[in-house]
C-alpha cells in the first residue's frame, strides 16, 4: 500500500490555513516539517523548514506538491495559489491543449504586445528565493545588468519587491528580465516580454538575450490557458477538485 501524502505545515497562519485545505482534499496527513517522512509531500513555500524538505525530496526523487502565491488573481485566502508537481514553477506545454474555461473564469484581460518603452526592468531576487537557489543576490544583479549592456544601448530600471506599482514601471519598459518573479507574469499580461533566466513559468514565453534588439512577437494565448490550469482556490483544495485536476495532468 502507498504512504498517505504528508503535507508539511509549518505553524504560521498562511501555511497551516492553506496546508489544511490541501490535506481535505486529497486526503493527505498534516505533519510538522522537522524530516522527510515516508510518501510523496507538499508544501507551502520554501520558509520554516519546508526547503529542506523541498531539497530532500528532489535528493531522492520522491515527488512533492509545491504550493506558493498564484500567478494571476493571487490573495489571502480568496484569490488563487499555484500548486506544481515537482518544482516551484509549471512548466507550461503548448502541446497540452488546455481548454480556455479556467483562464476566462479569471476575468483579466490579455493586453496586445506593447511593441513600445525605452528602458529594461530588471527584477532582482528577494532574499529568501536567493538564499534557496544558493544565489548572491547583489552579484546576480551586477552580471545581469552588465549583460544587457553587452547586448543593448537602452537604460536598465532596477525594481526591488515592494519598490512602487509594477504598472508604473511598465509605462516605459520595453522588456522586463527577472529569475522567477511572478511579476513576469503580470508583465506578459501586460503585453511587455519577458527574459526569465531561473525556474519561471514564463520560461516558455521568454525572450533571449538577442531578442532584446531583434524581437519575437510570441503567441501567448496557449500560455494562459496553461497558468490558469495550474492555480486554484482553498475551496477547490478543499472538495478535491485540485487534486483531480493535477492527478490528470500527472497521468494518474
Amino acid at each position: 500500500m502507498e504512504p498517505k501524502l504528508k503535507v508539511y505545515a509549518t505553524g504560521h497562519v498562511h501555511s497551516d490555513i492553506i496546508c489544511a485545505a490541501f490535506a481535505e482534499g486529497c486526503k493527505g496527513q498534516l505533519v510538522p516539517p522537522l524530516k522527510l517522512l515516508n510518501g510523496p509531500a507538499a508544501m507551502y513555500g520554501i520558509l520554516r523548514g519546508t526547503a529542506e524538505i523541498v531539497k530532500a525530496c528532489e535528493w531522492l526523487a520522491r515527488d512533492y506538491y509545491y504550493m506558493d502565491h498564484g500567478y494571476i488573481n493571487a490573495g489571502h485566502y480568496d484569490g488563487y495559489y499555484r500548486i506544481t508537481l515537482n518544482g516551484r514553477q509549471c512548466s507550461p506545454d503548448p502541446r497540452s491543449k488546455r481548454p480556455d474555461d479556467r483562464w476566462r473564469k479569471l476575468g483579466r484581460p490579455l493586453r496586445p504586445w506593447k511593441r513600445s518603452g525605452r528602458s529594461i526592468l530588471v527584477v532582482p531576487l528577494t532574499g529568501a528565493v536567493a538564499e534557496f537557489y544558493r544565489i548572491d543576490p547583489a552579484r546576480w544583479l551586477e552580471t545581469v545588468v552588465t549583460e544587457i549592456a553587452s547586448w543593448t544601448a537602452r537604460p536598465v530600471v532596477v525594481k526591488r519587491k515592494e519598490e512602487g506599482e509594477l504598472d508604473e514601471y511598465l509605462k516605459d519598459t520595453w522588456c522586463v528580465v527577472t529569475h522567477s518573479s511572478n511579476l513576469a507574469t503580470d508583465a506578459l499580461l501586460a503585453g511587455v516580454p519577458v527574459i526569465a533566466l531561473g525556474e519561471s513559468a514564463a520560461r516558455t514565453c521568454s525572450w533571449h538575450w538577442r531578442n532584446i534588439e531583434q524581437p519575437e512577437w510570441i503567441e501567448r494565448e496557449w500560455w494562459m490557458h496553461e497558468i490558469a490550469y495550474n492555480q486554484f482556490t482553498l475551496p477547490e483544495m478543499r472538495d478535491g477538485g485540485a487534486w483531480k485536476l493535477l492527478q490528470r495532468s500527472a497521468g494518474n
